[in-house]
């Protein structure tokens, strides 16, 4: 048969001319339009996965705040601004710097009134000062140097010579302990790297020593706080409720995690090449109390009804879910109000606002406004392929098989809705990651998580890191065994059966 040719701009198509080859040409343009059509539906479902990537932001992800754009800035949730003026209130109690002790003080100047009164009289001095003003100020510092000087000596009978050794507690090298102590502090709390120690020593002390020596000074300083790096493990892990969190720890090029586990007194910090549950059975080691952490499947070997999910992380899922079209937007700005009131209900608990059978009232209501969102939640289908659940249905669903860990705070008083107090003890060392070269060594590794736990307990419990640091050193250079001991209260008890913390 002959075939009608049609010209177009692009291409020549060829007409069929009888009727059953334009009907086989129709069938193939149907199966055509109906794969394009499922093409665009995948194409559309993945350009709203990825315009949803490209809004994430630091209050819907975990990503951090750096890492918003100016227009996600501008978008942040403010507080209303104050009427009040910056700075002090009138009427505000006034707060000023207490007065050392005559006994503390290094040196005491008096000063009197010059000549007569303007009358003519003679002024009659009164015993004690109208007036004590103190000035602080810091001395010029300068190092110490201690030579110890070793003789010989020949026996008179055998002509041997002998030569004296130097005492135990006097180091070999030729840092004393007040220095390497000095050196561990301003890398491990300070986060100065090597070559600003070494400028620091110049101008601050006049004392100059090589890169090489001041890194090789914290070497043997991990073996000498190994007891109080396990003291302090031993003593969060038998806290009656603990925060944990992990981020990314880097050995050069490699990729290794920084795991945290806190209690109000304790701080303790692990490097492992892991973000798995062998990692955080590793970190929790024997601890049987309240885990509070965000729904990082590391933690699943713990038991749930003694675990407790950071409310943060889920408002913070919920704000991302409110963003999205239909169904699944209505429902997260649902959740989100919810999620909202439940913790400002608990906050208000805790201001004293509320007595525990109202209490209880409103938060059981709320509870099952919650459970009821989420049932529908989960309940929600693709278009294209209604036997499969969207992506909001899926979380809303994980949220429902979690809901034991929503709200162990319930079942145990001082309990905390969030995470925060793990996000806060790990950020000193977010920050320290941002402006360092990471580890190089394995003895990067260990030093790192230990100096953190000492000084953050320290920081905690109130005492100066420093001195507990030279402490160590001075018992560890005098060849003798470490004895000192960070002075962590003893653990609270948390009663199974009432859910209270008892002392």
């Amino acid at each position: 048969m002959n075939e009608l040719t049609i010209t177009t701009d692009f291409t020549d198509i060829a007409l069929p001319t009888d009727l059953a080859a334009s009907q086989q040409l129709n069938r193939d343009l149907l199966t055509l339009v109906v794969a394009l059509q499922a093409r665009v539906k995948q194409l559309e479902a993945e350009l709203t996965e990825l315009k949803e990537r490209l809004n994430d932001s630091s209050a819907t992800s975990s990503n951090p705040p750096s890492r918003d754009t100016p227009e996600q800035r501008a978008q942040r949730e403010r507080k209303p601004k104050s009427p009040l003026k910056r700075g002090g209130q009138p009427g505000h109690s006034k707060h000023e710097r207490a007065l050392v002790e005559e006994s503390r003080l290094d040196a005491i100047q008096h000063y009197y009134p010059e000549g007569c009164c303007r009358c003519g009289g003679h002024l009659v001095l009164e015993t004690t000062p109208s007036q004590r003003h103190q000035v602080f100020d810091l001395p010029e510092v300068a190092y110490q140097v201690t030579e110890h000087r070793l003789y010989a000596g020949t026996c008179s009978c055998c002509g041997k010579r002998q030569v004296a050794e130097l005492p135990e507690d006097i180091p070999s090298g030729q840092m004393g302990a007040g220095l390497i102590s000095w050196i561990t502090l301003m890398n491990g709390a300070c986060r100065l790297s090597t070559r600003q120690i070494q400028l620091l020593l110049e101008e601050q002390w006049q004392l100059s020593f090589s890169s090489g020596a001041i890194s090789e000074a914290t070497a043997p300083v991990s073996r000498w706080l190994a007891p109080l790096y396990a003291q302090a493990g031993d003593a969060v892990r038998s806290s009656p409720v603990v925060n944990a969190d992990e981020t990314s720890h880097y050995r050069g090029r490699e990729r290794e995690w920084l795991w945290v586990m806190c209690s109000p007194q304790v701080v303790y910090f692990m490097t492992h090449y892991s973000r798995g549950k062998g990692a955080a059975d590793e970190l929790l080691g024997k601890f049987n109390g309240v885990l509070v952490t965000d729904q990082h499947g590391g933690y699943n070997h713990h038991p749930n009804e003694r675990r407790q999910l950071c409310w943060a992380h889920i408002i913070r899922k919920f704000k991302k879910i409110a963003q999205r079209y239909g169904r699944a937007g209505i429902l997260g700005k649902r959740l989100l109000r919810l999620a909202r009131l439940i913790v400002h209900l608990h906050n208000r608990k805790l201001a004293g606002a509320y007595s525990d059978r109202l209490y209880r009232q409103r938060m059981d209501k709320l509870r099952e406004a919650f459970r009821q969102t989420l049932v529908a939640g989960s309940g929600l289908r693709q278009a294209q392929h209604p036997d499969k659940p969207t992506k909001t249905a899926n979380q809303c669903q994980r949220l429902r098989d979690d809901d034991l860990m929503l709200w162990t705070f319930l079942r145990h008083s001082g309990v905390p809705l969030t995470n925060n107090a793990a996000e806060r003890a790990i950020r000193p060392y977010v920050i320290w990651r941002k402006t360092s070269f990471f580890s190089q060594s394995f003895r990067g590794d260990q030093f790192r998580p230990l100096i953190l736990t000492i000084v953050e307990t320290c920081k905690r419990l109130g005492i100066s890191a420093y001195r507990i640091i030279r402490q160590a050193c001075q018992q560890a250079l005098a060849k003798k065994p470490v004895t000192v001991r960070l002075p962590i209260p003893p653990p609270r008890v948390l009663n199974p059966v009432t859910g209270l913390i008892a002392a």
